[in-house]
């Protein structure tokens, strides 16, 4: 399980560089508040990066999922056609992940219960 959790965080990280650096007007409808995007996304991210996160640290699944959210940021300020960087954006990312951190946690003990049984 955990080897599918990890693939499965490299398929979000990569969908969420794909959208985050589509042109603003290619960009699909949003139908929820954007910062909520922003939080779902990285606590996604962040849940499978813990329970696939084997052996690596905690601390470090964590801190690369901020700087990630924070490098987007950025490569989105660089953009030139439509897209900015938000502060409010990193810090909804964020969040996003120390939810993320708390959901992997509870996944990985539902896991270990699994096992066990």
């Amino acid at each position: 399980m955990p080897r599918l959790a990890f693939a499965t965080a490299i398929v979000c990280a990569v969908a969420i560089a794909f959208l985050s650096l589509l042109p603003g007007d290619e960009l699909p409808s949003q139908n929820l508040n954007d910062k909520l995007n922003h939080f779902i996304a990285y606590g996604v991210l962040t849940g499978l990066g813990v329970v696939g996160r084997g052996s690596r640290s905690l601390l470090l699944v964590t801190v690369l999922a901020i700087g990630y959210g924070v490098l987007l940021e950025v490569l989105q300020g660089l953009m030139p056609y439509g897209r900015s960087a938000s502060t409010l954006d990193a810090l909804a990312n964020t969040g996003g992940v120390f939810i993320g951190v708390v959901l992997g946690l509870c996944g990985q003990a539902v896991l270990r219960r699994v096992r066990r049984a």
